[in-house]
């Protein structure tokens, strides 16, 4: 992440107080990279678990501790050398990160052949040239997944199809844009040659363009209304979104919603998205996100949820059914 608005002496200190407070809070200890640039940060927290003496927080911010670092640094622990490249570098006299920030910027091109590792060596000697994913906007957003088993109903595809959108739109606002066109494909077992094969794609045009949950799932519905076929067992599905472009200003269709209608739905996603980042992912979801049937007394019963949760934590702290529970003995 980067840190804008913090003053260069005071940036130490503020990793000293995160550490500290994750520690009460969260009763997890952490250990905190500060430099110019990616790589440089992790290298310095590597340093910054190691050793005590930087109290979880150690700070790159002059070229004599960048040296120091790299003459300390092997060259397999380095962000972005990968266990062959390693072992390339090694063949060739580099030990740490340092020899490999002494060679030529020409002789690692010509070497590797490697953007990558180019730009890890320009973060080496101080340049920052990896970029930030936070800030680096998508020209479309896919979310797909194989289904844990096959589905041949609407419905079952239908609660997934709505997660695979949820996300889409999700990202769409981490990033400030909305999407013009919406996409769905489906997918058989294409290894289960004893089925019936069937794959398509279809997308279609949002008359505004939009970031909101309900909008981009239920454009999604629509498309997978139309490629659904009965009879065949799916593996796959995936939703797109595509024609991103920034979310201000939008040009609004003559036929859409009106503004009242727009502005209500982007507070309600604002309220949904700072609900799941205070209590956890996925605390709201939309109904469509869950799968129900009848249970034959009037009511209906989640069958199943695209979004596995097998290995998730408990929330004590905000739902009711995972409050601790003690055992009292009178016993004396």
């Amino acid at each position: 992440m980067y840190l804008d608005g913090i003053e260069l002496g005071q940036l130490q200190q503020w990793g000293w107080n995160l550490h500290k407070r994750v520690k009460r809070e969260v009763g997890m200890p952490i250990s905190i990279g500060l430099a110019p640039n990616k790589t440089l940060a992790k290298i310095a927290s590597k340093f910054a678990k190691k050793y005590q003496g930087y109290h979880h927080c150690c700070m790159i911010d002059t070229d004599e501790k960048r040296i120091k670092a790299l003459k300390l640094f092997p060259i397999e622990d380095v962000w972005g050398i990968g266990r062959r490249y390693a072992a390339k570098l090694q063949a060739l006299g580099v030990k740490t990160a340092y020899d490999f920030a002494q060679h030529h910027k020409d002789w690692v091109r010509q070497t590797f052949n490697n953007i990558n590792i180019v730009r890890t060596w320009q973060e080496l000697n101080g340049e920052d040239v990896v970029p930030n994913e936070e800030l680096a906007k998508k020209e479309s957003i896919c979310t797909s997944r194989s289904f844990n088993g096959m589905i041949s109903d609407l419905d079952g595809l239908k609660t997934q199809v709505a997660n695979y959108a949820a996300r889409c739109a999700e990202k769409l606002r981490q990033q400030q844009t909305v999407a013009s066109s919406v996409g769905v494909f489906l997918n058989t077992n294409a290894f289960r040659e004893d089925l019936a094969q069937y794959w398509n794609f279809q997308e279609q045009r949002l008359v505004t363009p939009s970031s909101s949950t309900i909008t981009i799932v239920q454009t999604a519905f629509d498309v997978l209304q139309k490629i659904f076929r009965q009879g065949y067992q799916y593996k796959k599905a995936g939703v797109i979104v595509m024609g991103i472009g920034p979310d201000s200003p939008i040009q609004q269709d003559l036929f859409d919603i009106n503004a009242e209608q727009f502005q209500k739905m982007r507070r309600l996603d604002e309220v949904v998205d700072r609900i799941n980042r205070m209590n956890g992912s996925e605390t709201i979801v939309l109904g469509s996100q869950q799968y129900t049937r009848p249970n034959g007394q009037g009511k209906a019963d989640v069958f199943a949820n695209a979004i596995k949760h097998d290995f998730k934590s408990k929330n004590p702290t905000t739902r009711w059914s995972d409050v601790i529970r003690l055992n009292h003995s009178d016993k004396k």
